[in-house]
């Protein structure tokens, strides 16, 4: 009697070839399902570590000018935000005067304060967050208090 599958793995081979010709996309599928999701994920990264920057950039501009505030008397208002829009320009970030809020200390020891307003727009996951409400703009707000000398 010819009995193939009573020799060694015969019956594991037979099992094999019968149910395991039906996974040949299964990678494709999976890869397919699942890719969106990470490159709205890789998008989003990206996306918030550029508002991370930009707000680096806005509290070092709005620092740049508290300094030179405190430091350099007789500096007036527009003289300010005249520096911190420099600053930030030099980034490749638009300010704006009215986006810039100075209040000068009176005397020696008074506080000086630089506010720094400015929205950052996601560009990638802009969209994304339209789904849940919001619409892809983070306001970022940035004080700088420095002593006068």
């Amino acid at each position: 009697v010819h009995a193939p599958f009573l020799r060694r793995g015969g019956m594991n081979r037979i099992r094999r070839r019968r149910f395991g010709g039906d996974e040949r996309g299964q990678a494709l599928v999976e890869f397919a399902l699942v890719l969106p999701v990470l490159l709205i994920l890789l998008l989003g990264i990206i996306d918030f570590a550029r508002a991370w920057n930009v707000y680096q950039v806005l509290t070092d501009a709005g620092r740049e000018g508290a300094r030179e505030a405190v430091v350099a008397n007789g500096l007036d208002v527009p003289a300010i935000q005249g520096i911190v829009i420099a600053a930030a320009g030099r980034a490749g970030i638009g300010l704006t005067n009215s986006d810039v809020t100075v209040d000068l200390g009176a005397n020696r020891g008074d506080p000086t304060t630089v506010t720094v307003s400015y929205t950052h727009s996601l560009r990638y996951v802009g969209w994304a967050l339209g789904l849940f409400g919001s619409d892809g703009d983070i306001p970022l707000n940035v004080v700088s208090t420095m002593r006068t000398e």
